[in-house]
């Protein structure tokens, strides 16, 4: 009997570009994402995001936060003391830290309802197998699992799938793959198209000459028969922008939720 994939992982991204936190259980909100998934950004005196594809600095900042007693810490990659801060009571001082770590003014900014996205609405998570990260792993010199799944920023992991069983739920532009994870429904929108942030090491920063052209030439050459990929452009393309509608707020994905396809929806 074939098995059918499984969450094995859900990886949240508290502070936008900055570090994951890995969880049991992820509860969908207002907004189609997971709660607390990328629920502050820095931001710059300008409005615009610090992220890592313009600002190379992201990646040495290690961060984590502590929900329950809103505490946020932060220290640079080379040390080994977090800084901590009350996230409601030093917000003046998070701010001070922040900007002398980018040598710019910047503001740690707070949103509940996934506005801090890479594309809010149509792309709450993002979903992959663990063998497709594998697979990509193998395709480079020195760089292990762990690495390449920092380097992605995947949502859900599968685990139970082949290498790139998730292009099973994308189609054609404008056309929508219904499917579930445990209790909740989402759509399958389209693959995630990718910048310059997974050809640099995750903590230093240094990057891999000639990554994305190395990551879509064996792209292509272990594209399976089935995948739509090709209608798409191009091969520089990793996990799937997954949209999950309003019906589902209040429910949860789950470690050990299985996938299950219903089929196609025309969107547009």
């Amino acid at each position: 009997m074939e098995l059918k994939p499984k969450v094995s992982r859900i990886t949240i991204y508290p502070i936008k570009s900055l570090d994951g936190l890995s969880l049991q259980s992820g509860l969908i909100i207002k907004g189609g994402s997971i709660l607390h998934d990328r629920e502050y950004a820095i931001v710059d005196s300008n409005g615009n995001f610090i992220i890592g594809k313009t600002n190379p600095l992201v990646h040495a900042l290690r961060s984590t936060i502590d929900f329950e007693k809103e505490i946020v810490s932060f220290r640079h990659h080379e040390n080994s003391e977090w800084d901590k801060f009350d996230l409601q009571n030093e917000k003046s001082a998070i701010d001070a830290y922040l900007s002398a770590f980018f040598k710019i003014p910047v503001t740690l900014h707070q949103n509940k309802e996934g506005r801090f996205m890479d594309i809010p609405d149509i792309s709450g998570i993002t979903i992959l197998s663990t063998e497709s990260l594998k697979a990509v792993a193998a395709w480079f010199d020195n760089i292990d699992l762990e690495e390449t799944r920092k380097r992605f920023r995947a949502t859900i992991e599968l685990e139970g799938a082949d290498p790139f069983w998730e292009d099973h739920l994308f189609s054609k532009e404008g056309t929508g793959i219904e499917f579930t994870l445990g209790e909740v429904t989402l759509f399958g929108m389209s693959p995630r198209a990718r910048c310059v942030v997974p050809s640099r090491d995750p903590e230093t920063g240094e990057v891999i000459h000639a990554f994305p052209k190395i990551f879509s030439r064996h792209r292509a050459a272990t594209l399976p028969h089935w995948s739509k990929l090709n209608e798409h452009g191009h091969s520089y393309y990793l996990t799937v922008n997954c949209y999950i509608p309003a019906t589902e707020i209040g429910k949860a994905i789950q470690i050990g939720d299985e996938v299950n396809i219903i089929g196609e929806k025309v969107f547009y």
